[in-house]
């Protein structure tokens, strides 16, 4: 009989000798969660953390009513509060029927403190989770494509700065603070922790005691814009008036003043595209042609190609007209 793998062999924790991942196991808890239940409420973090061990959970923050992310077995949550990062933390509720281990604070400290290279991949973990929910909740960027986005924040640099320290970089460079602040060296309003600012040209600016920031250089940013614009004209050459474009199944549609459009997202992807598109999608089913969804909205063609390319950019639908031996019924 095959032996059952180790549900807490992965991520950092795959890097703790056996001997303590099996103390870990003997007291963790099991806990069943049915859909839709809070396993980690952002307004009253629990000193713990939890092992996903099957299912999935979606990551929310429920000020701004935003998925931040959706994890599924095996994935580990609810680390910040060993970093005292609880001021970014975020909600977790199950997507599906999930169970999960929840580890006691104590003893995963102590963990750490034993093992000094668990401690670091822990550390480097929730940089780049605090990476991401920054992008995602608070900077100018958090409606750019979903790919941008995380493609962003895994090129976010983390910097730590002692007091006074002069920022070295470039103008038009983005700086997100997470400790201490930032203050231009002549004068002018101080940026406090998870405040996102732009550098202006000629201006230098320095910390205010001890700071931690992640710097986003604006050459990044261009970048990744352009080369999203380009994957954009590559799917729009291929598009015609006889294209039919299929959505992805369990697709949720949000409706939203706010955005100027309609959010269309799966567990992974979004996208926002115009409230009269928004109204076109159950004929975007891999059957109906372009020709025939611009007489249904009354848009030009150009405009509907556009949107049927962000679609299909951002994971959230196929074009079936490429299929050779696509008949539809």
């Amino acid at each position: 009989m095959s032996k059952l793998p180790d549900p807490f062999a992965f991520g950092p924790l795959a890097l703790l000798e056996k001997s303590s991942r099996e103390r870990l196991k003997k007291l963790a808890t099991k806990r069943q969660l049915d859909v839709g239940e809070m396993l980690i409420d952002e307004r009253h973090p629990l000193d713990e953390a939890y092992v996903i061990v099957d299912g999935t959970m979606r990551v929310v923050g429920t000020v701004e009513l935003r998925t931040l992310a959706i994890v599924s077995a095996p994935s580990l949550v609810g680390e910040l509060v060993f970093f005292d990062e609880q001021e970014m933390a975020a909600s977790v509720v199950a997507d599906t029927p999930c169970t999960a281990f929840v580890l006691p604070g104590k003893e995963l400290r102590r963990v750490m403190d034993e093992q000094h290279i668990f401690a670091v991949a822990m550390r480097e973990r929730t940089d780049m989770w605090l990476a991401d929910v920054f992008l995602k909740r608070q900077s100018p960027l958090r409606d750019l494509p979903s790919d941008i986005v995380a493609s962003l924040a895994s090129q976010l640099r983390p910097r730590m700065l002692a007091k006074d320290q002069l920022v070295e970089g470039s103008d038009d460079d983005w700086y997100l603070v997470r400790r201490g602040a930032l203050e231009p060296v002549d004068g002018g309003v101080r940026s406090e922790p998870g405040e996102f600012i732009q550098r202006q040209h000629g201006l230098g600016y320095a910390a205010v005691g001890e700071t931690w920031l992640y710097e986003l250089r604006l050459t990044d940013v261009a970048r990744e814009i352009v080369r999203y614009q380009s994957r954009l004209r590559e799917i729009q050459d291929t598009l015609d008036e006889r294209s039919r474009v299929k959505l992805s199944p369990n697709l949720t549609i949000v409706h939203d003043s706010r955005l100027g459009g309609a959010l269309v997202r799966d567990r992974h992807n979004r996208a926002v595209v115009s409230e009269r598109v928004a109204a076109l999608i159950p004929a975007i089913d891999g059957h109906t042609e372009v020709t025939r969804l611009t007489e249904l909205t009354g848009i030009a063609r150009g405009p509907v190609i556009e949107a049927l390319a962000v679609l299909i950019a951002s994971g959230l639908a196929n074009d079936e007209s490429r299929w050779p031996n696509f008949r539809p019924d």
